[in-house]
C-alpha cells in the first residue's frame, strides 16, 4: 500500500515538512558546507585524559621496586609529605 494524503498504511499520520530549514550543500569532501565544530581547551584536556591509561603501570612498577629495595621511604620524602600535609592542615 502506498502513502495517500501523508496517510500511512498503519493509520499514523505524517505531518507535513513545514518550517524545516532547507538541506545544506555538501561540499566535495562530504561535509556540509558551514558545518564547524569548535572544542574548548576543557574538552581538549578531558579528551587527553580519556586516552591515558586507568593505571600508570610504569609509576607501579618503580615504586614496588623502590619499596623493595628499601629506597622508597627516605627522610627527604618523609619531609616532602609533612610539609604538604602541613599546608594542607593550614
Amino acid at each position: 500500500m502506498s502513502d495517500i494524503a501523508g496517510i500511512r498504511p498503519h493509520g499514523i499520520a505524517v505531518p507535513p515538512n513545514i518550517g524545516r530549514a532547507p538541506a545544506t550543500p555538501q561540499t566535495s569532501n562530504g561535509a556540509r558546507a558551514g558545518d564547524r565544530v569548535e572544542f574548548s581547551d576543557k574538552a581538549r584536556y578531558l579528551a587527553r585524559l580519556a586516552e591515558l591509561p586507568d593505571v600508570r603501570e610504569d609509576l607501579v612498577q618503580r615504586v614496588r621496586q623502590e619499596i623493595e629495595a628499601g629506597r622508597y621511604d627516605t627522610p627527604e620524602k618523609i619531609e616532602a609529605l609533612l610539609d604538604e600535609l602541613a599546608v594542607d592542615l593550614q
